[in-house]
């Protein structure tokens, strides 16, 4: 019986991800609990970059989440219709995902969503879009006892 071992094993590109983020100015959530947003979404996927509005709040936020990660980040402006197709294909060669995840927001947020999800129907390029919910990540932190 002769077994066939190939001398070089087969390597699959791994799926990276392209994050844009993006919430409401007035989001104050502290870095930390966004990170933990973010890397839940990931599914264990690699992130290739961060995209994000550089606004104070949910954007600043994120931004420091990104660098608490080691993730590479950019400011991208809000314009999602223009700047989102050369985000698609700004990486020839290799095999990337766009995730957009909303944070709680108000109307910027909300075309931020609606314009990722329009362009997810046409896009050669897989494009999903994760909304966190308000109460996502809280933590329940007990209540001293009195003696």
């Amino acid at each position: 019986m002769a077994f066939l071992i190939p001398s070089r094993p087969e390597i699959v590109p791994a799926r990276s991800l392209v994050i844009a983020a993006g919430g409401g100015r007035d989001l104050a959530w502290p870095h930390q609990r966004v990170a933990a947003e973010l890397l839940a979404r990931t599914g264990g996927r690699p992130v290739h970059l961060l995209l994000h509005g550089g606004a104070r709040g949910a954007d600043a936020a994120i931004g420091r989440a990104a660098h608490q990660l080691g993730w590479a980040s950019l400011v991208m402006p809000a314009q999602w219709q223009l700047h989102g197709r050369a985000l698609v294909h700004s990486s020839p060669g290799r095999q990337v995902s766009v995730l957009v995840v909303a944070f709680p927001g108000g109307a910027g947020t909300a075309s931020l969503v609606q314009q990722a999800r329009r362009m997810a129907s046409r896009s050669p390029a897989s494009i999903s879009v994760a909304e966190v919910s308000p109460s996502a990540g809280l933590w329940v932190v007990p209540s001293a006892s009195r003696c």
